[in-house]
């Protein structure tokens, strides 16, 4: 990543204003890319965000690690200092609605925040930098939307930190793979965790464990089968992962509270 800016074209200097006369606005957006130490201080009248991605910098009462967000109100006084070779991407915005959509997704002002590294708040940024360029009549609102979705982002993963990591490339695995063996070990070397950390953190984020999670796609799957299509049970039993028609239709009574061909009745008209 190389240090870059990019500022609304309306606004001139350095986009340093408060604006109550729109919703929401993004002043300048951009990365910044040092390889040696630096040190800033300001005071401004719209919000600022910062992502740090690399290296480490020294605020007055606490440090921005990789990972990290800090995101200051209008009219505080900041001050930091890097150490070393830093990365970090940041974005000015403002609007009557700048506060209450801060808040309202979990973002603390004033205060470090960690939420891990992310591709999608990456890629929210660097379209934002695209759009400052293209920079035409969709431009402005398609950078209100990208704003709103590192706000939201930065929420969710805040939130995902207090139960752990997403195993996300498991679940979608199992979205796309549930008709396959799927082994727990294998699902948890997909997330670079013991299996004993990974079943943790599966329930965690979804109520329940990555085995009763198979079978809920799977039965779901039955469901739709069911009551869509005239297979038999013998063959959607083998379509949703099931080559024991027996146990298949053991587990959906389990599952459902009725065998499969009168749950297949119960959705006739």
């Amino acid at each position: 990543m190389r240090t870059q800016t990019y500022f609304h074209t309306k606004l001139e200097g350095e986009a340093n204003r408060k604006n109550d006369a729109v919703p929401l606005q993004v002043n300048c957006v951009g990365a910044v890319s040092e390889g040696r130490s630096f040190s800033t201080r300001a005071v401004r009248q719209d919000y600022y965000y910062i992502y740090v991605l690399k290296g480490e910098m020294l605020l007055e009462d606490c440090r921005l690690m990789p990972g990290d967000v800090m995101v200051y109100e209008p009219g505080h006084d900041y001050q930091y200092t890097s150490r070393g070779e830093t990365d970090y991407l940041w974005v000015h915005y403002t609007g009557f609605e700048a506060r209450s959509l801060t808040k309202s997704t979990g973002l603390a002002l004033n205060r470090r925040l960690h939420i891990g590294i992310h591709r999608e708040i990456i890629a929210c940024f660097r379209q934002l930098f695209r759009e400052f360029i293209i920079n035409d009549d969709a431009a402005e609102q398609l950078c209100v939307c990208l704003l709103r979705e590192i706000l939201l982002f930065t929420g969710r993963y805040i939130d995902f930190g207090s139960r752990g990591s997403l195993p996300l490339l498991a679940i979608e695995y199992i979205h796309r793979s549930f008709q396959e063996p799927i082994d727990i070990d294998a699902l948890a070397r997909m997330e670079n965790m013991s299996c004993t950390a990974f079943r943790s953190a599966f329930r965690q984020h979804t109520g329940v464990s990555p085995n009763e999670y198979i079978i809920g796609q799977r039965i779901s799957a039955a469901c739709r089968l069911l009551s869509q299509t005239d297979k038999s049970v013998s063959a959607i039993a083998a379509d949703v992962g099931y080559p024991d028609q027996y146990y298949f239709s053991r587990l959906f009574r389990k599952k459902m509270g009725m065998p499969p061909l009168k749950y297949r009745a119960s959705q006739k008209p």
